[in-house]
């Protein structure tokens, strides 16, 4: 019988079934054509003693050929009977570009490359129809052959193109603009229905609006084209997801990395140049099975959050599975690797340990990554204690529940496309502000705002909406509901500002139920937080003042002119109301008009609306699925208590120990970097 793999729920919760059968969605990525092709299959044979079986590696190549030539499978074929080799239980999953044409291609098509502002060319179009039309070839024909030898061995396909295979728009980190080539140009004129619709300009994307917002009415041209080139990104990936079904009969799996929204909100352009904002859309193709990414390159070291890139909680949702791929620089990578690399053993385990928290207590996937090819994971005590993460996934696989967050944050694909070109609003309101979110001291949900508003997260009592800029008429409706039911609702800086053809602050006010004023500019986006005895009134406890926001001054800028709400914070510059707390309906509207927040007062807040915050503001926390770990941001001297929600029997799988008989709480002393994983029986 040949091989089978599909997401399918159970439970409620997206599972890799093999065959049928659930199984841990743990895997290795190998680089054989690496630095160090011995330490490669070195580290396929630790993993399949440790149970690891599924193999992803990349193929340099694609075997895209001119007119009449035969295609050459060798490079596929190499690595896969290499792999085979070492373990013959390999389950692979071959992961290969798509955009990288050959020589010969590109200078026979000239006009179907991407056109940047200076006037370079690069990779194919993403609008190129002769592109995707002989790429779907290639890819049957890629497909059908690796299927005819190792159809019992392919778990799935992983097709990659752009920008380091990624799928968002190459060398827009070096602030170039993509996209002013023919093929984009005829796409956008069927996009508008417009045969006589022009692609904006360099000048006309990069000028300024509303402030840092886009003029509604005179610039929405520009907003459709923002809209437009999301659309361009993931209409190939679907007819491609589509292909690979057809051609292993709905057997095998596609996997495509997509939804960056938090990361690619750090591009110089802001997130709207990425081609990452159609998640929402893709979410719904049925011939996709796993979205991916690497695990966020900011605050990622021992010490930091090791947070996603996604609104990864919006992808289970939809029944798809995530996978975070851990590309940790080991111990074993070289010093000059940078991006947080973990300098000792110790510090590698406990990122490990760390990064393993975050997929396993919301029944999402991983694979451990050695990049380079360079040996980062040829160790033998790196797989001892990978071994013990692989069981306690094992454990919990046959029972996982739904993730179910008390804390709700909420993105907005559409408004990010509602912003001027910079990155002034989305860096630190979507990128930095994960820092913050981490170190509340209880685990976050990661999510689109349709499926908020849509009622698919009613389980959260906190909602932080960060950029709700321009919602629907029905979701405004619905985030006004979540006031109604009870709910406690963040707010942050421009909240339903944009509302038809109408920009103002008015439409915050209404949304929110806080009367804010708009300002030209406020002098600095920095805030502090006001003594408690200024805000008793409103039931939040500020123990301690707290300084945040940015430095950089805002246009438009908002303040509270409120009477009935209560101050938490105030502007630096100007004294005015920066942040304040109202009953609104049965709920809490808490409005900050800031592009940051502290930890200490959104920890505050989390209590206030009846979260269950496990631990201080130091710590990263994961919990669900009965695993609590908990991760050390600063160096402490002296212990903390742990709160756990039920009285629980507390098993260190790590150690092999019991730490606590059915328990309400734990003291724990941790080193800056350690992670404390647990599980609650």
């Amino acid at each position: 019988m040949p091989l089978t793999a599909q997401v399918a729920r159970r439970k409620g919760v997206p599972t890799l079934l093999v065959n049928g059968k659930p199984v841990p969605p743990l895997m290795l990525f190998v680089n054989l054509v690496g630095e160090k092709r011995e330490a490669g299959l070195s580290t396929i044979r630790r993993a399949a003693q440790t149970g690891v079986h599924i193999v992803s590696f990349v193929v340099h190549f694609f075997p895209w050929t001119p007119p009449g030539e035969t295609p050459n499978y060798r490079p596929f074929e190499e690595q896969m009977d290499a792999i085979l080799k070492e373990n013959p239980r390999a389950l692979l999953l071959p992961r290969f570009g798509l955009t990288y044409m050959p020589d010969w291609w590109a200078k026979q098509n000239p006009d179907e490359m991407m056109l940047y502002d200076n006037g370079e060319r690069g990779y194919v179009s993403m609008a190129s129809e002769k592109w995707r039309a002989e790429a779907g070839d290639v890819l049957r024909q890629l497909v059908n052959a690796l299927e005819s030898r190792y159809g019992d061995h392919i778990l799935g396909y992983h097709p990659c193109g752009q920008n380091t295979g990624e799928w968002f728009y190459d060398r827009v980190w070096e602030g170039l603009l993509p996209g002013f080539e023919k093929p984009m140009e005829h796409a956008f004129r069927r996009y508008l229905r417009d045969r006589n619709a022009t692609l904006p300009t360099a000048e006309q994307r990069k000028a300024k609006g509303k402030g840092v917002f886009l003029h509604p009415v005179a610039q929405k041209r520009l907003l459709q084209f923002w809209r437009f080139q999301q659309e361009m990104m993931v209409e190939p990936l679907e007819e491609f997801a589509r292909i690979i079904k057809e051609e292993t009969d709905g057997r095998k799996l596609v996997v495509l990395f997509y939804g960056y929204t938090f990361e690619l909100s750090g591009l110089p352009g802001g997130a709207a140049v990425s081609g990452h904002l159609a998640l929402e859309r893709l979410l719904k193709c049925p011939h996709v099975d796993i979205l991916c990414s690497p695990i966020s390159y900011f605050d990622r070291q021992a010490g930091g959050a090791g947070g996603f890139m996604a609104p990864v909680d919006s992808v289970q949702l939809h029944g798809k599975l995530w996978l975070n791929e851990d590309d940790t620089r080991t111990y074993l990578s070289k010093p000059e690797d940078n991006y947080g690399r973990a300098e000792t053993l110790a510090e590698t385990l406990s990122v490990h340990r760390r990064n393993f928290a975050h997929i396993a207590t919301r029944g999402a996937a991983c694979w451990w990554m050695d990049l380079m090819g360079a040996g980062w994971l040829d160790s033998v005590e790196i797989w001892d204690n990978l071994a013990k993460l692989v069981k306690v996934y094992e454990q919990i696989l046959p029972d996982r529940t739904p993730y179910r967050p008390e804390i709700a944050v909420v993105v907005d694909e559409a408004s990010l496309c509602a912003l001027s070109y910079g990155n002034m609003v989305t860096l630190p309101l979507l990128s930095r502000m994960r820092y913050t979110l981490y170190r509340i001291g209880a685990p976050l949900g990661l999510y689109l705002l349709g499926d908020v508003c849509s009622g698919k997260v009613e389980h959260a009592k906190m909602y932080l909406v960060l950029n709700a800029f321009a919602p629907t008429a029905a979701q405004r409706h619905a985030l006004k509901e979540l006031l109604r039911k009870g709910k406690m609702v963040v707010w942050f800086y421009a909240p339903g500002y944009i509302r038809g053809n109408s920009a103002s602050a008015d439409n915050i006010s209404d949304l929110t139920g806080i009367r804010v004023v708009e300002r030209e500019e406020i002098p600095s986006g920095m805030a502090y937080t006001e003594p408690a005895a200024m805000v008793s009134k409103a039931g939040v406890d500020i123990s301690r003042q707290e300084e945040f926001g940015v430095k950089e001054p805002l246009s438009p800028g908002f303040v509270v002119q409120d009477a009935s709400a209560h101050t938490l914070a105030t502007f630096v510059a100007t004294s005015e109301v920066a942040v304040a707390i109202k009953r609104v309906k049965r709920g809490w509207s808490v409005y900050f008009g800031t592009l940051h927040a502290g930890p200490h007062l959104l920890q505050r807040l989390a209590k206030q609306a009846g979260v269950h915050v496990y631990g201080s503001y130091e710590q990263v926390v994961s919990a669900g699925n009965r695993i609590l770990s908990l991760h050390a941001t600063q160096q402490s001297n002296w212990g903390t208590s742990v709160q756990l929600p039920e009285r629980s029997t507390v098993y260190d799988p790590i150690s092999g120990e019991v730490v606590g008989q059915r328990v309400m709480s734990l003291e724990i002393k941790l080193q800056k970097g350690e992670t404390w994983l647990l599980q609650l029986l």
